[in-house]
């Protein structure tokens, strides 16, 4: 199953919980005396819904990087508001990130070094992308591409070649 199908599944198990908690309330409210308004039932359900999928939305991030490996650091976060979910343009959620586990950082022949980026996608495969650092010149190498030099703030460069983070 997609991590999608993941996610939906998470929010119909939500709703059912929720309509079993619902139903007994509302069941015992009534056996107390006062009949409860019958537009709570759905109006909780869709609710505790919309909690759950707020709540996945944000946490998805921190369980994503409680994942990788011990030692490994982040070394970007994208972050983005969808269409379907309208909290996130008050607060734009993480969807991707990249990071670097300094313990797979090695030297190659030729006197460079190599670390594999990771790449995490929420509702994507995570990637491996190996890039070689040549920290000598100044240089940066992505998987089958050509040597350039590093971006002013290039945060991989950092951690590889000045070992900070």
């Amino acid at each position: 199953m997609t991590g999608i199908g993941i996610e939906l599944l998470g929010v119909a198990a939500v709703g059912i919980g929720a309509a079993a908690l619902l139903y007994a309330g509302m069941h015992l409210l009534r056996k107390l005396g006062p009949a409860p308004a019958r537009w709570l039932m759905p109006a909780g359900i869709g609710l505790a819904m919309i909690s759950y999928a707020i709540w996945n939305d944000y946490a998805w991030y921190d369980r994503a990087v409680a994942r990788l490996p011990p030692g490994a650091q982040v070394l970007l976060v994208g972050r983005d508001s969808q269409l379907w979910a309208p909290w996130t343009y008050l607060a734009p959620a993480a969807i991707r990130f990249a990071a670097i586990d300094p313990a797979g950082i090695s030297d190659t022949a030729e006197g460079n070094r190599r670390a594999g980026i990771i790449l995490v996608e929420r509702r994507g495969p995570m990637l491996v992308v190996p890039q070689e650092f040549d920290c000598a010149k100044g240089l940066v190498r992505p998987a089958r591409g050509a040597w350039s030099p590093p971006g002013p703030s290039d945060p991989a460069y950092s951690v590889v070649c000045k070992g900070g983070g």
